[in-house]
């Protein structure tokens, strides 16, 4: 395996070629004779020390971070962290088991649920635009919502972006009907599959994470605009920031250099998910980006270049706790705030990015897991641990 890290260079290489300088002029000035001939300091003395640079704290979280991971069997780890005190990026593994091609920091890879604070934007800016307001009920634009999945009640536009609708997750349904494949789903069928579990509560209910959310989001949008959540994401999250290699799975023209993520059959069988049919078009899951594109549309949208201040003050309410409009959250210790962002676990892939509240400090971060049994969950033990190298990193990174 290859690995490739990038750092930040240090001011001690320059001092020790200043200082370097210095002897050298002072030895050509002195008219004595030449000593006898000594072993050298850094060769011979055992009090002689070298300065070597630094790393940085946050560095050091995720290198080490990347060697256990990879160590523990995934085929690939890309990190770039940015801050005010310096930056490191890292690119370990290989792009695909077949070629072994070394993985690079630009390379492309499935980002998973990070494709739902892209359709947020575009649900957001429907709201700027005086389309629709957030506690409308979606049901006031999607008349066959109510056939499909049987609410208990009206769904605000609100609580289907914060994940408090209590709306079941379409994902556990087909796990639990046996049928989660890699066939591709509509955003109807995704609905339709959710309308097979019982819902927890109705608007308003406590947060809890359900994929099926954002199908019906994205209904809403197709509806609105006109164009599918793909073409929409790309009009409203990727051309304005120049994005080149984000896209939707089986948008053309496809991906460049795609890093494949790898699981096990139940036969022990190894399964490439690199372009699976079943994240076509997914407004939860289908999302094809980079690590330091990750960096970009976050940075954007926590300047307010995609969206406004005000609605960017809404989607950091508070009140919504772990999970805002769109965003993830987590505890900034450095300036007692958070960090906003999202987490992405697709069949082998997971990835995630965060941005203190600022915008001073951020990471991305994607990693082609172990090639083990299927492992999916938003908040799943690897995803738990990923989220922690991050926030552990960019709170030393102050």
């Amino acid at each position: 395996m290859q690995a490739a890290v990038h750092a930040f260079g240090s001011s001690r290489l320059a001092s020790a070629l200043a200082a370097a300088v210095l002897v050298a002029s002072l030895a050509g000035c002195t008219g004595a004779p030449d000593p006898p001939d000594q072993p050298s300091p850094t060769a011979a003395s055992p009090t002689a020390t070298t300065t070597a640079p630094t790393e940085p704290a946050f560095a050091a979280v995720l290198k080490d971070y990347s060697e256990n991971v990879r160590a523990g069997g995934a085929t690939a780890v890309i990190v770039q962290l940015k801050s005010r005190v310096g930056e490191w990026s890292s690119a370990d593994g290989v792009r695909n088991l077949e070629t072994r091609e070394p993985v690079q920091l630009t390379d492309q890879i499935h980002v998973g649920d990070i494709t739902m604070t892209m359709v947020a934007v575009s649900v957001l800016k429907l709201v700027e635009e005086g389309e629709i307001e957030l506690d409308d009920a979606i049901q006031e634009y999607l008349p066959d919502f109510e056939s499909i999945i049987k609410p208990p009640g009206p769904i605000t536009i609100r609580s289907l972006l914060s994940h408090r609708s209590g709306m079941p997750d379409y994902w556990y349904a087909l796990f639990q009907m046996g049928k989660a494949g890699d066939q591709p789903m509509s955003l109807e069928e995704r609905l339709g599959a959710a309308a097979t579990a019982r819902w927890t509560g109705g608007s308003g209910s406590l947060y809890s994470y359900s994929n099926t959310n954002y199908s019906a989001l994205a209904l809403l949008v197709e509806k609105l605009r006109g164009q599918d959540i793909g073409t929409v994401i790309r009009a409203d999250n990727v051309e304005p920031l120049g994005l080149q290699d984000t896209l939707m799975t089986g948008d053309e023209p496809g991906p460049r250099q795609l890093v494949h993520g790898y699981t096990q059959s139940e036969s022990g069988e190894l399964v490439d998910n690199a372009l699976s049919p079943f994240h076509r078009g997914s407004p939860d899951a289908g999302l094809i980006s980079t690590v330091p594109e990750l960096n970009t549309f976050f940075a954007a949208l926590q300047k307010g270049t995609l969206v406004t201040r005000q609605t960017l003050e809404e989607m950091h309410h508070p009140k919504y706790q772990e999970f805002g409009l769109g965003l993830v959250r987590r505890y900034d210790s450095c300036s007692n705030n958070d960090y906003f962002g999202h987490i992405g676990v697709v069949r082998g892939y997971a990835a995630l990015a965060l941005i203190s509240a600022d915008g001073s400090r951020q990471v991305a971060m994607a990693v082609a897991r172990a090639p083990k049994p299927d492992l999916i969950g938003f908040d799943d033990p690897q995803a738990v641990e990923m989220a922690k190298a991050a926030v552990d990193a960019l709170n030393l990174a102050c």
